[in-house]
């Protein structure tokens, strides 16, 4: 009998045969899902499972990953918020939503964030998407903030959207966004189907061991009693000789009873383990030697392979979900853009291969005219100097192999022919300013702050003396020092 009802594939109904209906993986195997509940999650996130999952995807993307545009938006970052960022991570891998909230003492959080706000009195309060309700949300297909919340509830209290910055995982489709409070997916709901296929295979591996060796009673006239439904008395007996049988002691069983041991053979167990691990490790995209916690196996296995995956992972997720909200923290706090390194978990000789490759750009980029300095800044391979805006800069073709470098040029090219006239006598070219200067560098040598080799280094790229003169200038300031010291002593 064919069928062409909707919903429905052509085929043969077996109106006596059900298994062959059975069959049809087509009519069988359907796919449904409903948003797991908060008590789930909660559950899966105490679990050793899924708290791992939640620490190495975090941990990876958020440990020295990102680049600041200064220092000082750096040390503020690391300083104030990078401990909430954090938390955020890993709220929103396992609700699908977390929030930092901010707001001075005593404001009412339902109104806007003032301009003027005073970012060093600020609290700051970091929420799992368990904790939001979403009142309302924006419908005008006009506005840029459509389908966005009007205002956040948390422990009954209304929060304007201007105060918070919203950390969302996965986004789901525009229909089932309600079912979702207008949040993301969680990490959990996602890979689900593993966890409890693993949790399956964990409760099953004692019953399976259990029932490697199985023992058979043999009874006289047993089908008879089938037959006449009279074997509950008979099921009794021996449910009580199962029950005192124990693999610490002797059963015991009636003389005239028979009893046979049949031992199974265990084949493909540590299989079906594994398979658990691996569909595991491919939904979350962590990698099973990472997720195990094991080295790569294997003939010439190195854990390259793994490693170029697992960072694929960590770049996706790091562009997708965190960079965004992230540079909303930073501009509402009046610091600069941030974003991620690129080749991150790199090893050391590709490392050096990259940054072989990057000052030859850069060296190119010199020849051009072009502001070479700013692509080794941004291609991380040369850090800010601390001392870098100590003195102007000034382009002269020197040592540095055709690469200009700071120079105290006050004169141009007259400047540079007095220091060949001086060059005998370094400190009879230096003023009054540079000297003080001089001395504030060696003062630093003295406690510590900076290296003799360094200070020698600014000193003779600073000012018009060389190496050997600026060592001399070193030690001639020192002993002076030393022997005004012992004076006063």
């Amino acid at each position: 009998m064919a069928k062409f009802a909707k919903g429905f594939t052509d085929g043969i109904t077996s109106l006596t045969n059900k298994l062959a209906n059975r069959r049809n993986v087509q009519t069988s195997n359907r796919m449904s899902s409903a948003r797991v509940d908060w008590d789930e999650l909660r559950a899966i996130y105490r679990s050793g499972m899924g708290s791992k999952i939640i620490r190495l995807k975090s941990g990876i993307a958020l440990n020295d990953t990102l680049q600041f545009e200064s220092e000082g938006d750096k040390d503020y970052y690391e300083s104030r918020l990078q401990a909430h960022v954090k938390d955020c991570s890993k709220y929103m891998l396992a609700f699908g939503r977390s929030l930092i909230v901010m707001h001075e003492r005593g404001a009412d959080l339902s109104q806007p964030m003032p301009a003027d706000i005073d970012w060093t009195t600020t609290n700051y309060h970091v929420f799992s998407g368990d904790m939001v309700y979403i009142q309302s949300v924006n419908l005008d297909l006009s506005s840029v903030n459509y389908f966005k919340p009007v205002m956040f509830s948390i422990r009954g209290s209304s929060i304007h959207p201007s105060r918070v910055v919203d950390f969302k995982y996965v986004k789901p489709v525009e229909f089932d966004a309600p079912q979702y409070f207008y949040g993301g997916i969680s990490e959990f709901e996602l890979i689900r189907n593993e966890l409890v296929s693993d949790q399956v295979v964990q409760r099953a591996v004692p019953a399976i061991l259990e029932k490697s060796s199985t023992l058979f009673y043999k009874v006289d006239g047993f089908k008879e009693l089938l037959a006449d439904n009279q074997e509950d008395t008979l099921i009794e007996y021996f449910t009580q000789m199962e029950n005192l049988r124990s693999v610490y002691g002797a059963g015991i069983v009636d003389k005239e009873d028979e009893i046979e041991t049949v031992t199974q053979a265990l084949s493909n167990l540590a299989e079906s383990d594994m398979i658990t691990l691996r569909r595991l490790a491919m939904v979350t995209g962590l990698p099973l030697s990472w997720l195990v916690g094991e080295a790569a196996s294997g003939l010439n296995s190195t854990g390259e392979g793994e490693r170029q995956v697992l960072m694929q992972t960590i770049e996706t997720f790091q562009s997708d979900y965190l960079l965004e909200p992230i540079n909303r923290l930073m501009r509402m706090h009046g610091r600069g853009k941030v974003s991620f390194k690129d080749n991150q978990g790199e090893k050391p000789n590709e490392r050096m291969e990259y940054e072989t490759k990057a000052i030859a750009n850069a060296q190119i980029l010199w020849s051009m005219g072009e502001d070479y300095l700013k692509y080794l800044h941004d291609n991380a391979v040369i850090t800010p100097d601390a001392y870098e805006g100590f003195f102007p800069a000034v382009e002269s073709d020197d040592a540095y192999q055709g690469l200009p470098r700071l120079a105290e040029v006050s004169g141009g090219a007259d400047q540079e022919s007095e220091k060949d006239d001086t060059k005998g006598d370094a400190k009879s070219s230096l003023n009054g300013a540079q000297v003080t200067a001089i001395l504030e560098i060696i003062s630093r040598i003295r406690k510590g702050e900076i290296t003799r080799n360094t200070a020698q280094k600014i000193i003779a790229t600073a000012f018009p003396v060389s190496l050997e003169e600026a060592a001399a200038l070193i030690d001639d300031v020192q002993e002076d020092v030393i022997d005004s010291d012992e004076t006063k002593s």
